[in-house]
């Protein structure tokens, strides 16, 4: 069990035949563990969920269903889960991912500053691929954000947490009812998101992408605020004003991205790669009329 003061396990630990040695990350569902599984030998990445967030075992069980669906996916560009572990007993959840050598893309922002336009549009397009074969599937990401994406040294980007909810408790269902449900986070949160968080659609995921690569690009978020209040305000109201160091291609395209309507964005992920796809070529990136794109493979992003 993880301490009760630091809700930290300790180096040497065993979970659910894993042994820790030790955090390397951690965030509002939980810690995240570089760990052994003994049974392969294998190195893996574990999460383990902090057990508060699932004192109600009705949707803890709905949490694990939830988890399952994201397992089944097999991306290049989406962490693999390698195991989903879970104790209602005890209200513990674990997921083993595949362990990857790199940072997050929050990281290497905050050691750079920002990141060359070719290497922000390269990670954008991996990322925009992940989604768009989430979409196909009918699940939303709902907390894409530069800490979600980790980057490997030779920039090959993986996109975390697809699957992940929170739970918050529902007044209109009335006393004693909870849903599943994710706010993403605020900054990155598309305006539908944040007034109504069962509003995320795929549209949601592209503006938080597009807000993504805004902070790749420029260092900082599209929008700011003082509070909560004003940042969400902002994000809901005020037009996107891009910093003039912005490159005029990626402008378009972050404008168009960062839309407040879902249905004057890209529709989905595999817009987004047809949008990078004109913008490599150099033809225009917003189509006159919008268009759902059909399922096709393409080629990656190329740096020049």
């Amino acid at each position: 069990m993880p301490d009760r003061d630091t809700d930290v396990l300790a180096k040497g630990s065993e979970l659910f035949g894993y042994r820790i040695a030790g955090p390397i990350g951690r965030g509002g569902m939980g810690v995240v563990y570089d760990a052994v599984q003994l049974s392969l030998d294998r190195r893996v990445a574990l999460k383990v969920l902090h057990p508060a967030k699932f004192r109600d075992p009705q949707i803890f069980q709905e949490f694990v269903r939830e988890a399952r669906t994201a397992a089944a996916l097999n991306h290049p560009h989406l962490v693999t889960i390698h195991g989903i572990h879970h104790d209602v007993q005890r209200c513990l959840a674990a997921f083993a991912m595949e362990h990857i050598a790199g940072s997050t893309a929050q990281r290497l922002v905050r050691e750079q500053g920002t990141l060359p336009r070719e290497a922000a549009l390269h990670l954008t397009y991996q990322i925009a691929s992940a989604l768009g074969y989430a979409h196909q599937r009918g699940l939303v990401h709902r907390d894409v954000k530069p800490d979600n994406i980790l980057v490997t040294p030779d920039l090959t980007a993986k996109l975390l947490d697809l699957g992940l909810v929170h739970h918050r408790h529902d007044s209109a269902g009335g006393a004693g009812r909870n849903r599943l449900i994710i706010v993403g986070t605020p900054g990155y949160a598309a305006p539908e998101q944040l007034r109504d968080p069962s509003q995320a659609v795929p549209a949601s995921d592209v503006w938080s992408l597009g807000a993504t690569l805004c902070h790749l690009l420029t260092g900082r978020m599209p929008f700011d605020g003082t509070t909560f209040i004003d940042l969400v305000a902002a994000v809901v109201a005020d037009p996107v004003e891009l910093p003039a160091s912005v490159p005029t291609d990626c402008g378009l395209l972050l404008e168009w991205m960062l839309e407040k309507d879902p249905d004057d964005r890209p529709a989905n992920g595999d817009a987004v790669v047809a949008a990078l796809d004109a913008l490599a070529a150099g033809r225009p990136v917003r189509p006159t009329t919008r268009t759902r794109v059909p399922v096709r493979n393409r080629r990656p992003f190329r740096r020049r």
